[in-house]
């Protein structure tokens, strides 16, 4: 008896490694390489107003041309403490205008410390401002500032300043994923010592043309909460496990296709049926407005930006639902009885989906991370329109009214 219970121990244990090793054959490491620069995020920056200043409280080596228009405010900075930093903007009427720092601190812009703004085609302003940094890797944190000449605001002093900038700064590196390089996008946190592969805004160049699409829905990045993110690249599907900032090395690894979670949308292509429940408590799903042009949004009463888009959406819903037009509003608040209210002070008649009943439909199955978020659908259910400049503001209705059947 006690020899057929140590052949039955050995037959099981052989058996649970044969398993073991089963589950993870074939899955392969990748090596890869930093680029010596960091690059901005671009696409998501936020707007600085500043005010104009008579007497600033540092001195300009050299002074700055007499007539000059001087005006300061702050920047966020994300390579502090204090996150951010006061930047003081030059224009100058016969000369080249700049944006002006005490990067050293001592009180004094001097000529390194000057960085000229570009004119562009439509009238703004824009620079890059190279924060220096103490990294092993990375010797300057890029900022990208755009200054709207010109901008004006009924309840803002007619000397008031509009600037945007971009607030965090991107890694990319090159990865040689079965002889062919890849490149990949990372965050970075200047003030941390190690470079994250779970949290963050992370890409890889899935389409192979040398960029990495930054937006919603894009199908080449995404944003990652305590979770190492698994993309597809082809047939194969891919993480970062490790960046080693010392010896410059990227370590990506081969991931099962079943870990990974991500639902692809693209256009011409049915959206997949999901379930939520009402703020009737009524289960509901997708399919259920079949038939209907229907806008999916995806917004919180936490969400200023959400907010915005409230009166064109009643706008456009009251407007064109006798012409087969509807919403699906996904909800991210918690209490509900608060969105209920304001519902009914603005109107909006349209159905809306709590939000425990479709967290795992936000967080995992499509990552929104991006506020408000919209997709419109055709009455056979396929995807209409991904981007969201048509579907924001006064565009909306633009985009409704061409669209829908007179």
């Amino acid at each position: 008896m006690l020899k057929m219970n140590f052949s039955y121990f050995f037959i099981s244990f052989f058996l649970a490694l044969f398993a073991l090793s089963a589950s993870g054959q074939g899955l392969r490491e990748f090596k890869g390489k930093l680029e010596g620069e960091l690059r901005p995020d671009m696409v998501h920056t936020y707007q600085r107003v500043f005010q104009a200043i008579e007497a600033p409280s540092v001195r300009f080596e050299p002074a700055i041309p007499k007539g000059a228009a001087l005006s300061f405010g702050n920047l966020t900075d994300q390579t502090v403490q204090t996150g951010r930093r006061t930047v003081f903007l030059v224009e100058v009427a016969k000369g080249e205008s700049f944006l002006g720092i005490d990067l050293d601190g001592d009180r004094t812009i001097g000529r390194d410390e000057r960085f000229a703004l570009t004119r562009n085609a439509d009238g703004t302003f824009q620079t890059i401002i190279d924060l220096p940094l103490k990294h092993p890797h990375f010797k300057s944190f890029p900022v990208f500032v755009k200054y709207h000449a010109g901008f004006k605001h009924p309840d803002l002093p007619a000397t008031s300043r509009l600037l945007e900038q971009s607030v965090w700064a991107l890694a990319f590196g090159n990865v040689d994923v079965l002889q062919k390089s890849v490149l990949f996008q990372y965050p970075f946190d200047p003030l941390s010592p190690v470079m994250s592969t779970t949290t963050g805004l992370y890409g890889i160049d899935v389409d192979g043309d040398g960029t990495i699409l930054n937006q919603q829905f894009s199908p080449e990045t995404s944003y990652a909460r305590d979770d190492e993110l698994v993309f597809r690249l082809g047939d194969i599907y891919l993480s970062t496990s490790r960046i080693d900032v010392n010896q410059n090395e990227i370590t990506v690894r081969e991931r099962n296709k079943s870990e990974y979670q991500k639902i692809e949308l693209e256009v011409g292509k049915v959206m997949p049926d999901f379930k939520f429940v009402d703020f009737e408590s009524k289960s509901r799903t997708l399919s259920d407005f079949r038939g209907k042009f229907l806008l999916i949004d995806f917004w919180g009463l936490w969400c200023f930006d959400c907010l915005q888009e409230t009166p064109f959406h009643v706008s456009a819903y009251e407007r064109f639902r006798e012409r087969g037009f509807d919403i699906l509003s996904i909800n991210t608040d918690e209490d509900i009885e608060v969105v209920i209210d304001y519902m009914k002070k603005n109107r909006m008649k349209w159905t809306q989906a709590k939000n425990d009943s479709v967290r795992e439909l936000i967080e995992r199955d499509y990552r929104i991370q991006e506020f408000p978020s919209s997709i419109l659908l055709d009455p056979d259910g396929k995807v209409l329109i991904l981007d969201q400049k048509p579907l924001r503001g006064n565009q909306l209705i633009v985009t409704l009214e061409h669209i829908l059947p007179k």
